[in-house]
């Protein structure tokens, strides 16, 4: 074939192309489908999982008042009522339910805090110095939100409930001017007890979170066993603590049991269907 012949049959196949496009979808032919690109899949943040927990801490507590049957009816003057630091310490169990809420249930025994008051008759013109020591065995159920997480820092608050079993040992009141000396027998009650939250976690690996925080828990009341003199003679009753609460600050580790986050689902086969016949 010739050049002249090979350059009209090109020609013709140019001619002939847009015609023979345009009579297939008339016949109702479909045309060619662009293939589908699969939308993104999200991976999920966290999967819900258990953790253990351990902590220690500080309590630095204080009393809204002291009183027992004597200063109820008298006229008195409270100077002091407050109590040393002392040290505590817990385990606990969680739930991470999500990558802002978990949940968890906690124990701990909180040592010996000696408490200090002074108070002043009026009318007798004495003071009565009382020493003693207060102890608790605590046990809350408590829920937190996590803000989100700032480069492994998980800022959070948190409320709890539960009980605490306040335990008044060792009390002593001494009257300054006569030197008379009582002592009470040791006394425990137990009470409702509530807490509020908040602290900085900071995620050492996958499984282990450094966890510091500040507690504000109230406690309840605690009393003392009836005082008794050197000769077994009573006293008008009991000493109350009344309204005990405590500024904790606190350290401590969760221990992550399981998986904490979750890979992502493989993306799922695109679905083909081609349109309908014209």
């Amino acid at each position: 074939m010739g050049k002249l012949s090979k350059t009209i049959v090109v020609a013709s196949v140019l001619a002939i192309s847009p015609v023979a496009a345009a009579s297939a979808a008339d016949l109702g032919i479909p045309e060619p489908i662009p293939v589908p690109v699969p939308a993104p899949v999200s991976v999920p943040c966290c999967d819900a999982t258990w953790y253990f927990k351990a902590f220690v801490g500080v309590s630095n507590q204080e009393v809204d008042e002291f009183t027992n049957d004597i200063i109820a009816a008298g006229n008195f003057t409270i100077f002091n009522k407050e109590f040393d630091s002392a040290p505590f310490v817990g385990l606990g169990v969680g739930y991470q339910h999500s990558d802002k809420l978990r949940f968890d249930v906690t124990g701990e025994y909180r040592g010996r805090a000696t408490f200090h008051g002074l108070d002043k008759n009026n009318t007798a013109q004495s003071s009565n110095d009382y020493s003693g020591f207060k102890s608790e065995w605590l046990f809350l159920a408590n829920a937190y939100f996590d803000f989100g997480d700032f480069h492994g820092v998980k800022p959070y608050v948190g409320a709890g409930a539960g009980v605490a079993e306040v335990t008044l040992s060792n009390f002593t009141d001494t009257n300054e001017r006569t030197g008379g000396h009582h002592w009470a027998a040791e006394n425990s009650e137990w009470n409702f007890a509530w807490a509020l939250h908040a602290g900085l976690a900071y995620e050492v690996s996958d499984a282990l979170t450094l966890d510091f925080g500040y507690r504000y828990l109230n406690l309840g009341d605690g009393v003392t066993g009836t005082f008794q003199t050197y000769d077994g003679t009573a006293s008008p009753g009991p000493l109350e603590l009344k309204d005990i609460v405590s500024h904790d600050i606190m350290v401590g580790l969760r221990w992550t049991l399981g998986e904490e986050c979750c890979a992502a689902p493989p993306p799922p086969p695109p679905v083909y269907a081609p349109p309908p016949y014209k």
